[in-house]
């Protein structure tokens, strides 16, 4: 599942990409031997192991940032925004065509970037000629899970 996530912005591969439950970390070969060991003599699994790379929610895979971080190094299919759009993306809104400064992808999903190349979140690119409509629908952003935590403390 996370392959398939990770060949729609490119076809490099990350290494050492390992399942545990329904997680996906980056591990290192020897510390992946240390924890099978560990986890045989524990009869469990690790709650957590090597760098986050994403789960999977129901029928689908919900990355991680560090996982968007490698794929903003690896990856082309970007578009940059601007200071105004940064903000507005990091809350949770959609980008409109006025806002991208530039564009590798002309339509589906893309790494939604700063003008220092630092990845926001992903977008699903529909529309880059229309500058005052909705040009990029938000998927996912950094502020999500500070808006999570958010509602969380206000149900309680």
């Amino acid at each position: 599942m996370i392959n398939e996530y990770i060949r729609q912005y490119t076809e490099e591969s990350i290494p050492d990409i390992h399942q545990v439950g329904r997680r996906f970390y980056q591990i290192a070969p020897e510390t992946y031997k240390i924890m099978q060991a560990a986890s045989k003599r524990l009869n469990r699994e690790p709650e957590n192991a090597g760098l986050y790379l994403g789960e999977i929610k129901g029928k689908h895979f919900r990355p991680g940032f560090p996982l968007l971080d490698l794929l903003g190094k690896m990856s082309e299919k970007k578009v940059v925004i601007d200071d105004k759009a940064e903000w507005l993306f990091l809350c949770g809104r959609d980008i409109f065509g006025k806002s991208i400064v530039k564009a590798n992808v002309k339509t589906g999903p893309a790494l939604i970037t700063n003008k220092r190349d630092e990845v926001l979140g992903t977008g699903n690119v529909l529309n880059l000629k229309n500058k005052n409509k909705t040009a990029i629908k938000n998927i996912i952003d950094r502020g999500d899970l500070l808006r999570r935590e958010m509602n969380k403390k206000s149900k309680l």
